[in-house]
């Protein structure tokens, strides 16, 4: 009897995280997006099923390929659209999940990327802070690797956050 619980269990559990995609692949996909209309179309396509009540780290992904697409279509009504959209995700999943070190850092990245014009700037430096004060704490070196990266090229970092880099 208990064999079979497990066994029903292991199914149900198997069957329930079937449809989630792969985080590294989408990870993958959302930096050569930046570059690629078909990794964009492509991570948009693989982001299809997650909504509000996936794991926030799927919808802040999800909410930057909305945003990714909007570099790739020509009408201004769409791309604010795509934006909005993508803007929306990604504080869901900053309510949902504030203390999590990429979805902020995800955040801060879209936010220091683009225009100004938007007005979606207003937590670029508490996510800065957040992200510094947490980049130490982080078990994912490759996360870590990337954030550094990214950082030591921003102009929001001053000279001596940028020295406190090296980690």
């Amino acid at each position: 009897m208990k064999q079979t619980l497990f066994f029903m269990l292991l199914l149900f559990v198997t069957n329930a995280y079937a449809g989630e995609p792969n985080i590294q692949e989408i990870k993958n996909l959302f930096q050569a997006s930046a570059k690629s209309k078909a990794a964009a179309d492509r991570l948009l396509k693989l982001l299809a099923e997650v909504d509000e009540s996936s794991h926030p780290l799927l919808i802040s992904y999800k909410g930057a390929s909305e945003m990714m697409q909007a570099k790739y279509v020509f009408s201004p009504i769409t791309k604010l659209k795509r934006f909005n959209n993508g803007k929306r995700l990604i504080e869901t999943a900053v309510k949902k999940a504030p203390d999590y070190l990429e979805i902020r850092f995800l955040r801060l990245a879209i936010q220091t990327n683009l225009p100004a014009f938007l007005n979606y700037n207003d937590e670029i430096q508490k996510d800065k802070k957040f992200v510094l004060a947490n980049l130490k704490t982080t078990k994912d070196n490759t996360l870590k690797q990337n954030i550094v990266k990214y950082l030591s090229t921003s102009k929001y970092l001053t000279a001596e956050e940028k020295k406190n880099l090296d980690l």
